[in-house]
């Protein structure tokens, strides 16, 4: 009968939260920007009434290209005295290293009410030829891109819709915030690629569900999570792909001050869509190599950008240390097991470290 009624519970929210991802719907994949994406469990809960919690995480992940894969993706051009277009095969990939500081801030507005802001600050190196298939050799030229500054902020409300000593489950609903920079050009002067850019320059809605069940109180606690982010087309008629992200996992409290985590992480992105034209570097075979790209299709409709989208799942394992009352630490490695990045650059292995405190 124990066993019964901790199975019965850990069922019950695991299918709730799986329901809603059916609910949400289906997609094609998207590429995600190189972060490690997983429950800490600092962000995860609510506040009582009246408490602050501050929360600093520092994330590395670098992205490079899979065994056989060319690199060769389409280009953006979002500006340029032939129009708004994608030119397929003219970027060659090479490395993405991207880093991330982030404060988040939980209020807590009433016991189960809890106002969450999170501030990301951006690191990010890229490494690319562009200009592949143009005069005077059709090689192109190597561009190493640097950049770093403010993202986009993200504000969630969440509420907790069944707080018991055992169970947890917590509704979140929120945006992110166009803040981050948007601006930044290429060696040639033109707008950079928008995935490139700190900021998406455009409205992101999230939805997302937490829940966790104590197998054994005080010693063992299962959890599960799900999200979802919207993004609003841009200004530049980029649309950045919906992104779809399950976690599940336990914690395993080994000592009084020491708890192990493990925790699978699924994310799901759609193609990122473009309105533009539609061209393709030019390559060997082609009688007027090396020239300007050939058109293939010069309506202007939206579109999906080839070699965007992603499907990544990962397990990630944990520690976190309570070094005092109200401080703790915590590192999280996240390992792919499986990736499919549609030919870009694929996430590879990433850490986390973060400290969380509460202030009153």
């Amino acid at each position: 009968m124990a066993v019964k009624s901790c199975v019965r519970p850990v069922v019950a929210g695991l299918g709730a939260v799986v329901a809603l991802l059916l609910l949400i719907g289906e997609a094609f994949a998207s590429c995600g920007s190189a972060a490690c994406f997983m429950v800490t469990g600092s962000e995860a809960g609510v506040q009582p009434k009246g408490k602050l919690s501050v929360d600093l995480r520092y994330s590395y992940a670098a992205a490079g290209l899979a065994d056989g894969v060319s690199g060769n993706v389409a280009a953006v051009e979002v500006e340029g005295a032939e129009g708004r277009r994608v030119i397929l095969n003219e970027h060659k990939e090479q490395r993405t290293i991207s880093q991330f500081y982030v404060l988040d801030a939980s209020y807590g507005l009433t016991d189960r009410v809890t106002l969450d802001v999170m501030i990301p600050y951006r690191k990010q190196k890229h490494t690319h030829v562009i200009g592949q298939g143009e005069a005077p050799d059709g090689l192109g030229s190597f561009e190493s891109f640097t950049d770093n500054g403010l993202g986009d902020i993200r504000v969630m409300g969440k509420y907790s819709i069944l707080p018991t000593l055992r169970n947890l489950v917590v509704l979140g609903l929120g945006a992110d915030l166009p803040t981050g920079d948007s601006h930044a050009r290429n060696s040639r002067g033109a707008l950079q690629e928008p995935t490139l850019q700190l900021g998406r320059r455009a409205l992101g809605l999230v939805a997302s569900v937490y829940q966790s069940y104590e197998l054994i109180p005080h010693r063992l606690n299962q959890f599960a999570s799900v999200s979802y982010r919207h993004s609003v087309r841009g200004p530049n008629s980029y649309r950045y792909g919906d992104e779809y992200i399950l976690n599940g996992g336990v914690n395993v409290k080994t000592l009084k001050v020491v708890t192990l985590t493990g925790q699978f992480n699924w994310r799901y992105v759609v193609h990122d869509e473009f309105t533009g034209s539609l061209a393709k570097a030019q390559d060997f075979n082609d009688p007027t190599f090396p020239d300007e790209p050939i058109v293939i299709d010069g309506e202007v409709k939206r579109r999906p950008v080839p070699n965007t989208g992603s499907t990544m799942l990962a397990f990630s394992p944990g520690i976190s240390v309570a070094v005092t009352e109200r401080a703790t630490l915590y590192f999280h490695a996240q390992v792919p097991i499986a990736r499919d990045f549609n030919g870009g650059l694929q996430q590879q292995t990433g850490f986390l470290f973060g400290v969380s405190t509460t202030l009153n």
